[in-house]
């Protein structure tokens, strides 16, 4: 699989992995591909950053790209509790890797946002 040359733009989480799973994980645009034996281990460094998984999807690695083949449903409302908005967004995330494993040739996209991205996310939206 080819890493793209361009460099990603970093969010919070992105910065906060070790190089023991960046360096199995391959990129698709800005997010990276996380090999299952490495999914729960992502989910769990973000909830102790207070980061919060907003949704995983299951890509399919591919000769030349990737293939969704699932991903979450799940959605909470935030009601100005960052801490509950994690926990709850993080152990719904960690159930739906652990419900649906994919083996050799896949991994997990998690979708995530600190409590400042999402800060930012909602004045822009307002």
């Amino acid at each position: 699989m080819q890493r793209s040359s361009a460099p990603p733009v970093l969010g919070d989480f992105d910065k906060l992995l070790p190089a023991k799973i960046t360096g199995a994980s391959v990129r698709c645009g800005n997010e990276w591909v996380i090999p299952l034996r490495h999914a729960t281990e992502a989910v769990n460094i973000a909830g102790e950053h207070l980061i919060a998984v907003l949704g995983v999807e299951i890509p399919r690695i591919l000769p030349h790209g990737f293939g969704v083949e699932g991903y979450t449903g799940y959605e909470f409302k935030f009601h100005n509790d960052w801490g509950a908005f994690v926990f709850q967004n993080n152990q719904a995330a960690a159930q739906y890797i652990a419900e649906n494993q994919f083996g050799e040739g896949y991994g997990y996209t998690l979708t995530t946002t600190s409590g400042e991205e999402f800060g930012h996310l909602r004045d822009q939206i307002k």
